[in-house]
């Protein structure tokens, strides 16, 4: 069972990660609502302490690239 602890994301991380997401969307052409593959990445590796957003972009490129 998981605790609210577990998946709340602070509102100013989550804008990050919404920054995040849309970039990557813009620059690959891609419809937000198309990328929950990415959202997902994202999530997780946020998840696992990476809290910048170069750091999110470096999981994105490996997420795609596997």
């Amino acid at each position: 069972m998981m605790h609210i602890s577990d998946t709340a994301i602070p509102p100013k991380d989550l804008t990050m990660l919404q920054t995040v997401l849309d970039a990557w969307c813009t620059q690959h052409r891609i419809l937000r609502r198309d990328a929950t593959a990415e959202a997902k990445i994202l999530i997780s590796e946020y998840k696992r302490g990476k809290r910048s957003q170069i750091e999110l972009i470096d999981a994105l490129i490996s997420g795609a690239t596997h």
